[in-house]
């Protein structure tokens, strides 16, 4: 049985509980006030309601026997709430579900007719024929049961609207969740490939070197598996250093990196395993392209309420945009925009100074914190 389930349940045993304590709970009361003594030289006066309630009492008195109509409204309430629940209007079933109710209504008055007719006159010659007071009663009698049948159903009907609203909110989460985990799945292989690619070059000429390689993508796969969502920016710079170690043993001297992170920034939520890619972009494109000495720098601080990554590299400014697509950029920018929607920019370009850059913009929430400061 579903949660939904559970709660509609639980929801169906309170309507009834309720109803049938107020039903005791007013006949109790009307028991216990004792009723008026009939005027002197007169015979045993009918339950009839000649004039208002003078007190209290009286009031309870109209409630009860008077008031039978009441009575069944009230416990007929649980069994409009299971119609509700089978019974939906539809544009399938509709007019049927309305006959349905119908008849319910017409049989549930009927039935409190014959029953207030019973005990209202119990036999008295002057007592209305029994058809005469039914039909009296399908006029006047039928409205408060059609009034409960509504609110039931307008009860059950907003219900059922949430539930929808939870079920599709829920069914969104999952199918980003899913997309995300597809995202990463996907890029996790790239790096991967490109890596032992990088480790195969070694193995003939440096096996030492291939070796250190090697130990640091297993401290990398490792992290990577974990596959978490978000992690602190110092985290992150964490699990990327095995994969910078392999690109400085691969590339040797000619390559150094820069990282600058403060401790603002470094406090700060950023998607897991978001700079490996960036990074990578700009060894394949900013290194490997270009011989001679290259530069990676990798920088990160707090713009008000924004947390500003950028991972910049020294190579060709050519054609820059276009030749740095390759699988790494677009399932980053799909994993930011899963996570943050619009709230997010990732920007690749020319620097000013010479060089490419890629830049990322997120909202700034510090891990201490646990959210975005106002």
């Amino acid at each position: 049985m579903s949660k939904q389930q559970r709660t509609g349940n639980r929801v169906l045993w309170i309507v009834f509980g309720a109803s049938v304590l107020v039903t005791l709970l007013t006949l109790l009361a009307t028991h216990l006030i004792p009723p008026p003594p009939p005027p002197r030289g007169m015979g045993p006066v009918l339950p009839r309601m000649r004039m208002p309630p003078r007190d209290p009492g009286a009031l309870l008195r109209v409630m009860g026997i008077g008031s039978l109509t009441w009575y069944a409204c009230v416990l007929s309430a649980p069994l409009f709430v299971v119609m509700s629940r089978s019974l939906p209007f539809d544009r399938r079933r509709w007019l049927s579900s309305l006959a349905l109710y119908l008849l319910a209504i017409v049989a549930l008055v009927t039935l409190t007719a014959v029953l207030q007719h019973r005990l209202s006159y119990g036999g008295s010659p002057l007592a209305p024929p029994l058809g005469v007071f039914v039909r009296v009663a399908l006029l006047t009698g039928t409205l408060p049961f059609i009034a409960v049948a509504a609110a039931t159903h307008a009860l059950e009907a907003r219900t059922r609207a949430r539930d929808r609203e939870l079920d599709a909110a829920r069914m969104k989460s999952q199918l980003a969740e899913a997309r995300l985990e597809a995202l990463t799945a996907q890029l996790q292989p790239h790096f991967l490939f490109n890596t032992l690619q990088s480790i195969s070059t070694l193995i003939t000429h440096d096996p030492a070197a291939a070796d250190r390689m090697l130990t640091s993508l297993s401290d990398l796969l490792r992290e990577v598996l974990r596959g978490e969502r978000e992690v602190p920016l110092d985290e992150e710079l964490r699990v990327l250093e095995p994969y910078l170690d392999i690109s400085r043993w691969r590339f040797g001297e000619r390559l150094a990196i820069t990282i600058a992170a403060d401790a603002v920034a470094r406090r700060a939520l950023v998607p897991f395993f978001v700079l490996q890619p960036l990074v990578e972009n700009a060894l394949q494109h900013g290194v490997s392209s270009r011989a001679g000495a290259a530069a990676i720098h990798i920088g990160a601080h707090r713009a008000g309420d924004r947390l500003v990554l950028i991972v910049a590299d020294t190579g060709p400014r050519a054609d820059g945009a276009e030749s740095r697509r390759g699988i790494g950029l677009p399932n980053t920018r799909a994993r930011l925009a899963e996570l943050y929607g619009a709230d997010c920019t990732l920007e690749l370009g020319p620097r000013a100074e010479g060089g490419f850059q890629v830049r990322v913009e997120i909202p700034y929430r510090d891990t201490a914190l646990g959210q975005a400061p106002s």
